[in-house]
Protein backbone atom coordinates (compact mmCIF):
# COMPACT_ATOMS: atom_id res chain seq x y z
CA UNK A 1 0.00 0.00 0.00
CA UNK A 2 1.82 3.40 -0.98
CA UNK A 3 1.71 6.53 1.08
CA UNK A 4 -0.86 7.85 -1.02
CA UNK A 5 -3.47 5.72 0.07
CA UNK A 6 -2.04 4.63 3.16
CA UNK A 7 -3.14 8.17 4.29
CA UNK A 8 -6.25 8.47 2.86
CA UNK A 9 -7.13 5.54 4.69
CA UNK A 10 -6.31 6.90 8.12
CA UNK A 11 -7.88 10.46 7.60
CA UNK A 12 -11.16 8.83 6.80
CA UNK A 13 -10.83 6.61 9.59
CA UNK A 14 -10.38 8.71 11.67
CA UNK A 15 -12.91 11.35 10.09
CA UNK A 16 -15.65 8.20 10.88
CA UNK A 17 -14.06 8.41 14.52
CA UNK A 18 -14.90 11.95 15.07
CA UNK A 19 -18.28 11.52 13.05
CA UNK A 20 -19.37 9.06 15.75
CA UNK A 21 -18.03 10.85 18.42
CA UNK A 22 -20.39 13.49 17.50
CA UNK A 23 -23.43 11.28 17.37
CA UNK A 24 -22.82 9.68 20.27
CA UNK A 25 -22.42 13.72 21.94
CA UNK A 26 -25.35 14.42 20.10
CA UNK A 27 -27.32 11.93 21.57
CA UNK A 28 -26.43 11.89 25.05
CA UNK A 29 -27.24 15.93 25.26
CA UNK A 30 -30.56 14.52 23.70
CA UNK A 31 -31.10 11.36 26.31
CA UNK A 32 -30.42 14.21 29.06
CA UNK A 33 -32.66 16.50 27.79
CA UNK A 34 -35.50 14.03 27.29
CA UNK A 35 -35.35 12.71 30.62
CA UNK A 36 -35.47 15.97 32.30
CA UNK A 37 -38.50 16.85 29.69
CA UNK A 38 -40.03 13.54 31.13
CA UNK A 39 -39.45 13.90 34.37
CA UNK A 40 -41.20 17.64 34.29
CA UNK A 41 -44.03 16.14 33.34
CA UNK A 42 -44.64 13.28 35.30
CA UNK A 43 -43.48 14.81 38.35
CA UNK A 44 -40.56 15.01 40.42
CA UNK A 45 -42.44 13.54 43.89
CA UNK A 46 -42.68 9.68 42.38
CA UNK A 47 -40.05 7.45 43.27
CA UNK A 48 -40.16 5.17 40.21
CA UNK A 49 -39.85 8.82 38.47
CA UNK A 50 -36.75 9.83 40.47
CA UNK A 51 -34.82 6.32 39.62
CA UNK A 52 -35.93 7.00 35.76
CA UNK A 53 -34.74 10.42 35.24
CA UNK A 54 -31.46 9.46 37.45
CA UNK A 55 -30.77 6.52 34.45
CA UNK A 56 -31.64 8.45 32.17
CA UNK A 57 -29.40 11.12 32.91
CA UNK A 58 -26.78 8.68 33.88
CA UNK A 59 -27.03 7.41 30.61
CA UNK A 60 -26.96 10.40 28.79
CA UNK A 61 -23.85 11.76 30.71
CA UNK A 62 -22.56 8.21 29.53
CA UNK A 63 -22.93 8.72 26.42
CA UNK A 64 -21.45 12.09 25.84
CA UNK A 65 -18.65 11.71 27.58
CA UNK A 66 -17.78 8.83 25.13
CA UNK A 67 -19.10 10.83 22.43
CA UNK A 68 -16.67 13.99 23.61
CA UNK A 69 -13.35 11.44 24.38
CA UNK A 70 -13.98 10.10 20.70
CA UNK A 71 -14.10 13.70 19.30
CA UNK A 72 -11.01 14.68 21.29
CA UNK A 73 -8.85 11.57 20.18
CA UNK A 74 -9.72 12.41 16.47
CA UNK A 75 -8.59 15.72 17.08
CA UNK A 76 -5.79 14.70 18.95
CA UNK A 77 -5.11 11.60 16.44
CA UNK A 78 -5.19 13.80 13.06
CA UNK A 79 -2.36 16.18 13.19
CA UNK A 80 -0.50 12.59 14.76
CA UNK A 81 -1.71 10.42 11.60
CA UNK A 82 -0.59 13.76 9.09
CA UNK A 83 3.50 13.84 10.69
CA UNK A 84 3.80 10.22 10.67
CA UNK A 85 2.48 10.12 7.09
CA UNK A 86 4.63 13.01 6.44
CA UNK A 87 7.53 11.10 8.20
CA UNK A 88 7.22 8.13 6.55
CA UNK A 89 6.84 9.89 2.80
CA UNK A 90 10.41 11.49 4.21
CA UNK A 91 11.73 7.99 4.66
CA UNK A 92 11.26 6.17 1.19
CA UNK A 93 12.09 9.68 -0.07
CA UNK A 94 15.56 8.95 1.44
CA UNK A 95 15.28 5.62 0.48
CA UNK A 96 14.87 6.05 -3.13
CA UNK A 97 17.91 8.62 -3.20
CA UNK A 98 19.90 5.98 -1.93
CA UNK A 99 18.33 3.65 -4.11
CA UNK A 100 18.90 5.69 -7.59
CA UNK A 101 22.33 6.70 -5.69
CA UNK A 102 23.53 2.72 -5.60
CA UNK A 103 21.95 2.10 -8.95
CA UNK A 104 24.46 5.10 -10.70
CA UNK A 105 27.37 3.49 -8.67
CA UNK A 106 26.98 0.26 -10.14
CA UNK A 107 26.04 1.68 -13.52
CA UNK A 108 29.93 3.57 -13.13
CA UNK A 109 30.99 0.26 -11.84
CA UNK A 110 30.23 -1.36 -14.66
CA UNK A 111 31.62 0.84 -17.18
CA UNK A 112 34.77 0.63 -15.47
CA UNK A 113 34.68 -3.31 -15.40
CA UNK A 114 34.33 -2.84 -19.25
CA UNK A 115 36.64 -0.36 -20.15
CA UNK A 116 39.35 -2.01 -17.89
CA UNK A 117 39.18 -4.79 -20.31
CA UNK A 118 39.58 -2.83 -23.33
CA UNK A 119 43.34 -2.36 -24.48
CA UNK A 120 44.66 1.18 -24.45
CA UNK A 121 44.36 1.40 -28.52
CA UNK A 122 40.57 -0.15 -28.58
CA UNK A 123 39.57 2.61 -26.00
CA UNK A 124 40.97 5.44 -27.83
CA UNK A 125 38.63 4.29 -30.56
CA UNK A 126 35.94 3.19 -28.31
CA UNK A 127 35.52 6.80 -26.70
CA UNK A 128 36.95 8.93 -29.30
CA UNK A 129 33.76 10.37 -30.21
CA UNK A 130 32.77 10.51 -26.71
CA UNK A 131 35.90 12.10 -25.53
CA UNK A 132 35.19 15.10 -28.64
CA UNK A 133 32.01 15.57 -27.29
CA UNK A 134 32.97 15.92 -24.50
CA UNK A 135 35.13 18.68 -25.07
CA UNK A 136 32.73 20.75 -27.14
CA UNK A 137 30.57 21.08 -24.28
CA UNK A 138 33.30 21.77 -21.96
CA UNK A 139 34.84 24.55 -24.62
CA UNK A 140 30.68 25.78 -24.60
CA UNK A 141 30.51 25.81 -21.12
CA UNK A 142 33.27 27.73 -20.62
CA UNK A 143 32.42 30.47 -23.29
CA UNK A 144 28.75 30.51 -21.09
CA UNK A 145 30.72 31.58 -18.16
CA UNK A 146 33.13 33.95 -20.05
CA UNK A 147 36.50 31.96 -19.01
CA UNK A 148 37.80 32.23 -22.15
CA UNK A 149 41.37 31.72 -21.57
CA UNK A 150 39.76 28.32 -20.75
CA UNK A 151 37.77 27.80 -23.62
CA UNK A 152 40.95 28.47 -25.94
CA UNK A 153 43.02 26.18 -23.80
CA UNK A 154 40.44 23.37 -24.57
CA UNK A 155 40.47 24.38 -28.32
CA UNK A 156 44.00 23.83 -28.35
CA UNK A 157 43.75 20.70 -26.82
CA UNK A 158 40.81 19.47 -28.72
CA UNK A 159 42.97 20.41 -32.13
CA UNK A 160 46.26 18.65 -30.73
CA UNK A 161 44.17 15.09 -30.12
CA UNK A 162 41.94 14.93 -32.83
CA UNK A 163 43.64 16.84 -35.61
CA UNK A 164 40.68 18.64 -36.67
CA UNK A 165 41.93 22.28 -37.76
CA UNK A 166 39.01 23.18 -39.09
CA UNK A 167 36.54 22.68 -36.48
CA UNK A 168 39.24 24.30 -33.73
CA UNK A 169 39.56 27.39 -36.05
CA UNK A 170 35.95 28.18 -36.09
CA UNK A 171 35.66 27.29 -32.12
CA UNK A 172 38.13 30.04 -32.10
CA UNK A 173 36.30 32.52 -34.10
CA UNK A 174 33.22 31.72 -31.54
CA UNK A 175 35.10 32.30 -28.57
CA UNK A 176 36.82 35.32 -30.19
CA UNK A 177 33.63 36.63 -30.93
CA UNK A 178 31.49 35.93 -27.48
CA UNK A 179 34.96 37.55 -26.11
CA UNK A 180 34.70 40.48 -27.70
CA UNK A 181 30.57 40.84 -27.06
CA UNK A 182 31.68 40.51 -23.55
CA UNK A 183 34.33 43.28 -23.74
CA UNK A 184 32.16 45.38 -25.46
CA UNK A 185 29.24 44.98 -23.22
CA UNK A 186 31.12 45.16 -19.85
CA UNK A 187 32.60 48.99 -21.09
CA UNK A 188 29.88 50.02 -22.05
CA UNK A 189 28.42 49.66 -18.74
CA UNK A 190 31.64 51.37 -16.83
CA UNK A 191 31.97 53.88 -19.47
CA UNK A 192 28.19 54.81 -18.76
CA UNK A 193 29.06 54.50 -14.92
CA UNK A 194 32.14 56.83 -15.78
CA UNK A 195 29.73 59.53 -17.96
CA UNK A 196 27.68 60.08 -14.68
CA UNK A 197 30.95 60.48 -12.52
CA UNK A 198 31.74 63.38 -15.13
CA UNK A 199 28.68 65.10 -15.21
CA UNK A 200 29.34 65.10 -11.24
CA UNK A 201 32.63 66.19 -11.79
CA UNK A 202 33.58 63.76 -9.24
CA UNK A 203 37.19 63.25 -10.77
CA UNK A 204 38.36 60.83 -7.83
CA UNK A 205 35.55 58.27 -8.86
CA UNK A 206 36.49 58.96 -12.66
CA UNK A 207 39.92 58.46 -12.09
CA UNK A 208 39.06 54.97 -9.86
CA UNK A 209 36.74 53.65 -12.90
CA UNK A 210 39.76 54.49 -15.55
CA UNK A 211 42.34 52.85 -13.41
CA UNK A 212 39.85 49.51 -13.35
CA UNK A 213 38.94 49.70 -16.66
CA UNK A 214 42.44 50.43 -17.56
CA UNK A 215 43.37 47.12 -15.54
CA UNK A 216 40.58 44.77 -17.16
CA UNK A 217 40.35 46.39 -21.00
CA UNK A 218 43.84 48.19 -21.55
CA UNK A 219 43.65 47.56 -25.16
CA UNK A 220 40.23 49.19 -25.52
CA UNK A 221 40.30 52.17 -27.56
CA UNK A 222 38.18 54.27 -25.44
CA UNK A 223 39.25 53.03 -22.68
CA UNK A 224 42.49 54.39 -23.68
CA UNK A 225 40.99 58.32 -24.58
CA UNK A 226 40.04 57.80 -20.38
CA UNK A 227 42.53 60.10 -19.40
CA UNK A 228 42.18 62.69 -22.21
CA UNK A 229 38.56 62.71 -21.28
CA UNK A 230 39.08 63.50 -17.79
CA UNK A 231 41.84 66.13 -18.64
CA UNK A 232 39.35 67.91 -21.14
CA UNK A 233 36.04 67.67 -18.76
CA UNK A 234 38.65 69.58 -15.99
CA UNK A 235 39.65 71.88 -18.17
CA UNK A 236 36.03 72.91 -19.27
CA UNK A 237 34.78 72.68 -16.33
CA UNK A 238 37.73 75.14 -14.61
CA UNK A 239 36.76 77.72 -18.01
CA UNK A 240 33.21 77.41 -17.29
CA UNK A 241 33.92 78.26 -13.73
CA UNK A 242 36.15 81.33 -14.41
CA UNK A 243 33.81 82.60 -16.84
CA UNK A 244 30.84 82.27 -13.76
CA UNK A 245 33.19 84.15 -11.38
CA UNK A 246 34.30 86.96 -13.80
CA UNK A 247 30.74 87.43 -13.95
CA UNK A 248 29.85 87.49 -10.12
CA UNK A 249 32.76 89.78 -9.92
CA UNK A 250 31.57 92.21 -12.41
CA UNK A 251 27.71 91.91 -10.99
CA UNK A 252 29.41 93.07 -7.33
CA UNK A 253 28.16 89.38 -6.29
CA UNK A 254 30.31 88.89 -3.20
CA UNK A 255 28.75 85.76 -1.77
CA UNK A 256 28.39 83.84 -5.18
CA UNK A 257 32.31 85.26 -5.89
CA UNK A 258 33.59 83.73 -2.80
CA UNK A 259 31.86 80.50 -3.04
CA UNK A 260 33.00 80.25 -6.85
CA UNK A 261 36.64 81.23 -5.76
CA UNK A 262 36.67 78.28 -3.63
CA UNK A 263 35.63 75.79 -6.43
CA UNK A 264 38.21 77.22 -8.45
CA UNK A 265 40.91 76.75 -6.04
CA UNK A 266 41.47 72.98 -7.15
CA UNK A 267 41.94 73.56 -11.18
CA UNK A 268 44.09 76.39 -10.98
CA UNK A 269 47.78 76.18 -11.42
CA UNK A 270 49.64 78.65 -9.28
CA UNK A 271 50.99 81.09 -12.61
CA UNK A 272 46.78 80.98 -13.25
CA UNK A 273 46.07 81.83 -9.47
CA UNK A 274 48.80 84.65 -9.77
CA UNK A 275 46.96 86.15 -12.44
CA UNK A 276 43.39 86.30 -10.21
CA UNK A 277 45.19 87.27 -6.98
CA UNK A 278 44.43 90.98 -7.06
CA UNK A 279 40.38 90.27 -8.30
CA UNK A 280 40.43 87.41 -5.52
CA UNK A 281 41.75 89.90 -2.16
CA UNK A 282 39.44 92.70 -3.75
CA UNK A 283 36.55 90.03 -3.53
CA UNK A 284 37.61 88.68 0.19
CA UNK A 285 38.09 92.27 1.25
CA UNK A 286 34.57 93.23 0.45
CA UNK A 287 32.90 89.96 1.70
CA UNK A 288 34.96 90.90 5.22
CA UNK A 289 33.55 94.68 4.59
CA UNK A 290 30.18 92.89 5.09
CA UNK A 291 30.27 90.45 7.08
CA UNK A 292 31.98 93.34 9.24
CA UNK A 293 28.95 95.74 8.50
CA UNK A 294 25.92 92.90 9.06
CA UNK A 295 27.91 92.58 12.50
CA UNK A 296 27.85 95.73 13.88
CA UNK A 297 24.76 96.55 12.20
CA UNK A 298 23.24 93.81 14.62
CA UNK A 299 25.15 94.53 17.78
CA UNK A 300 24.10 98.04 17.28
CA UNK A 301 20.48 96.71 17.05
CA UNK A 302 21.06 94.52 19.81
CA UNK A 303 20.23 91.32 17.96
CA UNK A 304 22.88 89.12 19.86
CA UNK A 305 21.97 85.89 18.35
CA UNK A 306 23.14 87.06 15.25
CA UNK A 307 25.96 89.14 16.02
CA UNK A 308 27.17 85.57 17.27
CA UNK A 309 26.76 84.04 14.34
CA UNK A 310 28.06 86.62 11.69
CA UNK A 311 31.12 87.34 14.35
CA UNK A 312 31.64 83.68 14.01
CA UNK A 313 31.70 83.21 10.25
CA UNK A 314 34.21 86.62 10.00
CA UNK A 315 36.46 84.63 12.46
CA UNK A 316 36.47 80.93 10.91
CA UNK A 317 36.42 82.64 7.08
CA UNK A 318 39.41 85.25 8.19
CA UNK A 319 41.32 84.17 11.18
CA UNK A 320 44.34 86.41 9.96
CA UNK A 321 42.02 89.47 9.99
CA UNK A 322 42.63 92.89 12.48
CA UNK A 323 38.36 92.63 12.47
CA UNK A 324 38.76 89.12 13.01
CA UNK A 325 40.64 89.31 16.08
CA UNK A 326 38.56 92.37 17.59
CA UNK A 327 35.06 89.60 16.93
CA UNK A 328 37.08 87.37 19.15
CA UNK A 329 37.53 89.34 22.09
CA UNK A 330 34.10 90.57 22.09
CA UNK A 331 32.51 87.13 21.16
CA UNK A 332 32.68 85.84 24.86
CA UNK A 333 30.75 88.82 25.98
CA UNK A 334 28.24 88.62 22.91
CA UNK A 335 27.29 85.21 23.67
CA UNK A 336 26.52 86.04 27.51
CA UNK A 337 23.96 88.98 26.26
CA UNK A 338 22.74 85.90 23.43
CA UNK A 339 22.49 83.45 26.01
CA UNK A 340 20.68 86.08 28.01
CA UNK A 341 18.06 86.98 25.63
CA UNK A 342 17.26 83.06 25.17
CA UNK A 343 16.42 82.92 28.62
CA UNK A 344 12.66 83.70 29.62
CA UNK A 345 12.04 86.08 32.53
CA UNK A 346 11.07 84.57 35.68
CA UNK A 347 7.62 85.86 37.20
Amino acid sequence: MNIDRLAKKAKNLTMLALLLGLVELLGGLVLIAMSLTHASQVGHTAAASSAALDLGIAAGCLLACTGLVTVAGGVVLMPLIDLRILSKAEENWHYEQLRGAAESHRQILEAIRESTTLSDQAKQIAYRHKDRETLRHAIREDIDKNDYEAAYWLVTEMEKRFGNRAEASQLRELIDSSRKGFIEREVRESLDHFDQLLRRFDWAGCHREMDQLMRLFGGHSEVQHLPDRIANAKETHKRELLKEWMDSVQKDDVNRSVELLKQLDQYLTPGEAESYIEIARDVFKKKLNHLSAQFSLHVTDRNWNDAVRIGQQIIDEFPNTLIAKQVKDRMPILQEKAAGISIPAAG
